[in-house]
């Protein structure tokens, strides 16, 4: 009977020791599964401030020729619908019907003086007469032919005749080139300069392009928008327009209508200076692509104890580990 006290004791001592044993191991594993979850754990790059404009594509240049009555009504254009001309090329000849009846008045007076009295006593006076009125025709003849030519090379386009029209429009050359007009508003102007890098997305088709800020106005629009539909009447934004030169003419029309994406950071961004390790010279952190560690050799400069400015290497929304160990290495599985 004795023995069998000692043994359920026994048994019992086992079964406690048993007991503690499970849950100092199993405690140890959840201080070890937080150390590691401490050790992954993750920093993703925050998007870039960006500030978003409309804009629509235009020719570098353009003008468009008027008729012009002062320099005769009758005219001839030189050139086709569609033709490229070079700077100079002639566009538009004038004939003032008003100068030519004056030169066939004088080319008859002329005449009749030439043809006229032969008495030799008069003659003398005749021959300046003569000489006078060739002199003013010579000087109408100059005047008779105005000419137009283009100021810059580029591509023409015929106006359709309307006879009604009091300033009727004759053609238009617009060049080649196209850049981007848009405008800012006075809460944004100062976030932007000239010669920026920008993002622009062409809503005909979607494709992407780049571009750079060509021109900003400092006089604003005339017209002036409110902020919103409870602003009072006296409250309103103004608007600079601003010029954006297009890197590339592909997939670009004159007319069409772009979104333009001007980021504020100039691509720099900071990150805990804990992500950052050396290799020789080089610095890198570990990207987390498909939960595996990825070396990532990065430009970074440490502004900061805590944080260091990242030049290149990584982009916004990339995600890497905030503290690297010892232990981690590349091609690591985290969860």
């Amino acid at each position: 009977m004795k023995k069998r006290k000692i043994a359920i004791v026994g048994l019992i001592i086992l079964i406690w020791i048993g007991i503690v044993g499970f849950l100092m191991v199993k405690s140890k594993g959840k201080e070890n599964e937080a150390k590691n979850d401490k050790n992954s754990e993750r920093y993703i790059i925050p998007e870039e401030k960006k500030i978003f404009l409309n804009g629509v594509v235009q020719p570098t240049k353009s003008k468009t020729f008027y008729k012009d009555v002062t320099k005769g009504e009758n005219y001839t254009i030189h050139k086709e619908n569609g033709e490229n001309v070079n700077k100079g090329s002639l566009l538009i000849t004038y004939e003032n019907d008003e100068i030519s009846s004056q030169i066939s008045d004088l080319k008859d007076q002329i005449s009749d003086l030439k043809s006229g009295n032969k008495n030799e006593e008069v003659q003398a006076d005749i021959k300046e007469q003569i000489k006078s009125l060739e002199k003013d025709l010579s000087k109408l003849k100059n005047k008779k032919y105005s000419y137009e030519y283009a100021p810059f090379a580029g591509q023409v386009f015929i106006s359709k005749k309307d006879m009604n029209v009091e300033n009727q429009e004759l053609l238009k050359i617009r060049s080649i080139d196209f850049n981007i007009k848009s405008q800012v508003s006075e809460r944004e102007l100062e976030k932007i300069k000239e010669d920026q890098k920008v993002d622009i997305l062409i809503l005909a088709n979607d494709k992407k392009t780049q571009g750079t800020i060509a021109q900003i106005s400092n006089e604003p629009e005339a017209q002036e928008i409110a902020l919103d539909q409870q602003a009072s009447p006296n409250t309103s934004v103004s608007n600079y327009p601003i010029t954006i030169n297009l890197q590339s003419k592909a997939n670009i029309e004159n007319g069409y209508h772009v979104q333009i994406n001007i980021k504020l950071s100039n691509n720099k961004f900071k990150i805990p200076t804990s992500a950052i390790k050396e290799d020789g010279n080089k610095k890198y952190v570990y990207l987390i692509k498909d939960n595996k560690l990825v070396k990532q050799f990065i430009q970074a400069e440490n502004r900061e104890d805590k944080f260091s400015e990242v030049i290149s290497g990584l982009k916004e929304k990339d995600e890497i580990i905030k503290t690297i160990t010892s232990e981690m290495k590349e091609g690591q599985v985290i969860e």
